[in-house]
């Protein structure tokens, strides 16, 4: 089977390490020349260096999502160095916990900038290129976060609330230059820093996995096959869509936690 990203020159931010990084491999697998745009330069690196080691084509390349002037800085590399950019998937992002009526401002702004702001940023940076050439795809990484009311997430839902919209806003307005625009709203997935939480019992896998009507956690891979497909031409009638990658977590209503039993007869 040929590879469905063959040549394909593919942008994703906050690569380093987690979901970013699985989707950066994901997409190498598929034959695309990953660029890795990283805040953390060594972090960038060493990502780019382990894909590369694999025999996959990637590098990294510094970037700060909250700031208009780095992600121009990034498309002007990457555009001198090959050309142009098929595709742009927003990934870097963080998660601090507050109680609302106790978050700093400072954590406030910070998640909404580089979760909303910087995705806008990034996008329209990267954009104008795909405008010009009429071809292009985006896949914003949001979260079923962004679509209900958690307790103690106040920004970081909100700015997954706003990516959703977004993708919609620019859906529509790009459709018809074919740049496609979509999202992948991810439910709980096992990375490095959920194990790290675990492991430090700040969080209960067992619990995580019986929330989900599938029984498990979501595996990093399933996030970015996921993403593969909205980026690639299998989806090439595909726009303003937010694919929740969840098991079954937004539509259940969570009967176990609301006292019913596990399974509940029909009929």
């Amino acid at each position: 089977m040929s590879a469905r990203l063959a040549d394909r020159i593919a942008v994703v931010t906050g690569a380093g390490r987690g979901i970013g990084f699985g989707i950066a491999r994901a997409l190498c697998a598929e034959g695309a020349r990953v660029v890795i745009g990283e805040l953390e330069a060594e972090r960038g690196r060493d990502a780019a260096q382990r894909l590369t080691a694999q025999g996959y084509r990637a590098q990294a390349v510094p970037l700060d999502v909250t700031q208009s002037a780095s992600c121009a800085a990034l498309v002007d590399r990457v555009t001198a160095e090959h050309g142009r950019i098929d595709i742009l998937v927003n990934n870097a992002g963080l998660f601090i916990l507050h109680k609302s009526e106790e978050t700093p401002e400072a954590d406030w702004r910070l998640q909404i900038d580089v979760m909303l702001t910087g995705v806008f940023l990034t996008t329209q940076a990267v954009a104008r290129g795909m405008l010009a050439r009429r071809s292009g795809s985006i896949v914003n990484i949001a979260s079923i976060g962004g679509m209900g009311g958690w307790p103690m997430r106040a920004a970081y839902n909100s700015a997954k609330a706003g990516v959703i919209a977004l993708t919609e806003v620019l859906a529509t307005e790009w459709a018809h230059v074919n740049v496609r625009v979509n999202a992948v709203s991810p439910g709980v997935v096992r990375t490095e820093m959920m194990n790290v939480a675990i492991r430090e019992k700040l969080a209960s896998a067992e619990q995580y996995a019986q929330r989900a009507p599938v029984g498990r956690i979501a595996e990093v891979e399933e996030i970015a096959d996921a993403v593969v497909f909205l980026a690639s031409e299998r989806a090439s009638y595909i726009t303003g869509m937010n694919l929740r990658v969840d098991g079954g977590w937004v539509p259940w209503g969570n009967l176990r936690a609301r006292g019913f039993p596990e399974e509940v007869p029909h009929g």
